[in-house]
């Protein structure tokens, strides 16, 4: 198996695509051979040994082009070491910043909509991390979400490392 490592994502607003190129810079910092791209623009992954899979999470769903990326090669993840991340949520108000602080300190399970799949392929973890709400954010229910960035690129890149450690690599 190779050391090259792929990241995908799914990304509505560009704050999931944020995460997955952070993931992707502290994985080259490494030495390690990365691609970062959009989950729906993957075709094949032969050229990957370890695949880094994450999306934003809206309602308790992973978004559609990630869940259709772990269901067309669901079967060659299985054979990889795959990690998957959801980013998703925020705060606002004090009770909101509070309930945030505790989800990402228990790092929930990986979201109803993916569970399946997560448990086919094997997945050797997950992730949450917080999400991002901006002024672009203008949907019937996403214009009430309290804006700001939640997300924690300390704890994006820790990650990494530990993803990194445990990467394969390529003896030539």
């Amino acid at each position: 198996m190779n050391g090259q490592v792929l990241v995908v994502y799914a990304s509505k607003h560009g704050a999931t695509a944020g995460i997955a190129e952070a993931l992707g810079e502290a994985l080259r910092a490494h030495g390690l051979v990365t691609d970062v791209r959009p989950a729906k623009e993957v075709r094949r992954i032969d050229d990957y040994g370890t695949v880094v899979v994450g999306s934003a999470v809206y309602m308790f769903r992973w978004q559609g082009d990630a869940v259709d990326f772990l269901k067309r090669f669901r079967h060659e993840l299985q054979s990889r070491p795959t990690w998957l991340f959801s980013s998703g949520p925020t705060g606002g108000e004090p009770e909101a910043e509070a309930k945030v602080k505790e989800i990402l300190a228990t790092q929930p399970p990986v979201s109803g909509n993916v569970t399946k799949y997560a448990e086919q392929i094997g997945v050797r973890g997950h992730r949450t991390f917080g999400g991002r709400a901006g002024a672009e954010m203008q949907g019937v229910f996403e214009r009430w979400i309290p804006k700001g960035d939640w997300r924690d690129f300390d704890a994006v890149r820790a990650w990494a490392d530990e993803i990194a450690r445990s990467v394969p690599v390529a003896v030539g």
